[in-house]
Order: C-alpha cells, then structure tokens, then sequence
C-alpha cells in the first residue's frame, strides 16, 4: 500500500472527523489492539532501517551509503507522509474519549503518534546531517515535509471545528485553529463538499509529485490502514455503504430523541419519562397533567 493511500485515508478520516466524534458507539478493542500491534511493527521496521544507515555511516564506506539511499529512500518519505494519518487518529481517539468521558483509545493512539514523532526525528536528522544522498534528494524530501506539514494542520484543523482542543495535534497549532475556523464557516451544503473534494484532490497530486512510485513496505502500510478502517463504527455508514455527514448524524439523533419525548410523555409516572424530563424547564405545560 503506498504512503499516498494512506494520506487519502487520512483526509477521509479527516473530512468525516466531526461525524465520527459525533456518534455514540464505541471504537471496538480489537481495532484498537490491531493498531497498536500494526502500528509497533512498522516502526520496528523503520528503525531497522535507519540502524542500517548508521551502520553504513560509522564504516565510512560512501558506496555502501549511496547504495542505502537507492534502497530505502522510500522509507523516508512513508514516515514523512503517513504521520498525517498517525495525528489524525490520535486527534479522533483523544476527541472520542473526551465526548464519551472515557480514557480507552487515547493511550494508545498517542503512545503511537509519540513514537511516529520520534522516528520523523530521525529522518529529519538524516536528511540534514546526512552523508551519501544526492541535493536533488534532499531538496525532494524537504519539500515533500513542507507540504505533509501544511496538510496535516489543514487535516487537524478540518476534524476539529466542534472541539477546539484537538488542534494541539497540529504541526503548527494557531494554522490548525485558522483552517479550523474557515471550516467552521463553510462546513455544510455544496460549497463545503466541493471545497473538501478540492482540497483532497489538491493534496494527493501535491504528494504524489513528491513521492516515488515504489512502496517500501506495502505490508506494514496495509495492515496499519486496515486496523484504522475498524475503528469505523457501522452506524457511521447509510444503507448503501457512505459515511454519513455531520448533518445526517444530528438528523438522526433529534428524531430519535423527539420519538423518546413523544412516548415518554404518555407515561402516567413522570419518574418514567427520562428524557421528557430534560424539557421541564422550558416545556413545563407538558407536565401539568402529572400534578394538577
């Protein structure tokens, strides 16, 4: 699976953010044990790979250090672009325990997206202090960090238009507030959709121009996306398989809870009429049959 794959599952997950804080059912435990396992293993990768290159370094050998950029150059740019999806899972898992006052799936999210900062770190390490890579290359990975980190606020701003506080998931916090609040304002109708859609469409040809064809490590990239399309609960789709919409979710909960109001208030026992009683205070006509 190549990094740009996982950027688009990002900008879905991303574009669907305020949707799935929305919901009230909670992320299943084996998509959360799922992450972390899949999660752990790539990174165990990585920092095989990058032990390779200070292997290649402390021996002085220059060809064996240009060998390791051919090989692995890959691997940098899928640590660079698949951190936007490792940030937006944290924001998402640390707004979903905020909404349901829980502490389940925020300590792993972020125990992973702590070690993904620690490996970008790294990459960025070499990229400055590096020996053995060409400057065309180190040109091509310093812009292709530029536009992962603008799109990442942009992503972290996006999913957090109802919860302020997740923009401390963002690369640059006060952008991600900015983007978050120019989403606040043209988040529903046409104008939003065709916004989104742009903007997706903008930052996978923005990646792709900066990325090899080649994908380094499809496997550990799958199973990381697979664990993460779990954690997308089935009362997020409609019946032909889309996610839902922010709209949608709140048409549905009204309604369910107007059809509580309505049969609740046919109870002779005011005790029974749970959600009823929320509206005493400004529909109080309602409950005079209970006392007079």
């Amino acid at each position: 699976m190549h990094c740009v794959l996982i950027a688009d599952l990002a900008a879905m997950m991303s574009q669907h953010g305020p949707a799935i804080l929305h919901g009230s059912d909670r992320v299943p435990a084996e998509a959360v044990s799922q992450y972390w396992s899949a999660s752990r293993n790539r990174l165990e990768l990585w920092h095989q790979t990058m032990a390779r290159y200070r292997a290649a370094e402390d021996s002085g050998n220059v060809m064996q250090l240009k060998t390791w950029w051919q090989q692995h150059a890959g691997v940098m740019e899928e640590v660079l672009v698949t951190e936007m999806l490792t940030r937006v899972v944290a924001a998402i898992a640390a707004g979903l325990d905020a909404v349901q006052r829980v502490d389940e799936i925020s300590p792993v999210t972020h125990a992973v997206y702590l070690s993904h900062l620690e490996a970008r770190n790294r990459v960025q390490q070499i990229m400055l202090f590096g020996r053995g890579n060409s400057v065309s290359d180190a040109v091509r990975l310093n812009r292709l960090r530029r536009v992962v980190e603008r799109w990442t606020d942009t992503m972290i701003g996006r999913l957090s238009i109802d919860m302020p506080d997740l923009t401390r998931y963002g690369i640059n916090v006060e952008l991600a507030k900015q983007h978050a609040k120019e989403s606040r304002d043209f988040s529903v109708g046409v104008a939003g959709r065709t916004t989104t859609w742009l903007m997706n469409a903008a930052m996978r040809d923005a990646l792709q121009r900066r990325t090899s064809q080649q994908t380094s490590l499809p496997g550990a990239n799958h199973a990381v996306a697979s664990s993460v399309a779990m954690m997308l609960r089935p009362d997020l789709f409609d019946s032909v398989g889309t996610l839902k919409s922010l709209w949608m979710h709140r048409l549905s909960s009204t309604t369910g809870q107007a059809d509580r109001v309505l049969k609740e208030l046919q109870h002779k026992d005011i005790d029974q009429a749970v959600t009823a009683d929320g509206l005493e205070m400004t529909s109080g006509d309602f409950f005079s049959r209970w006392y007079f």
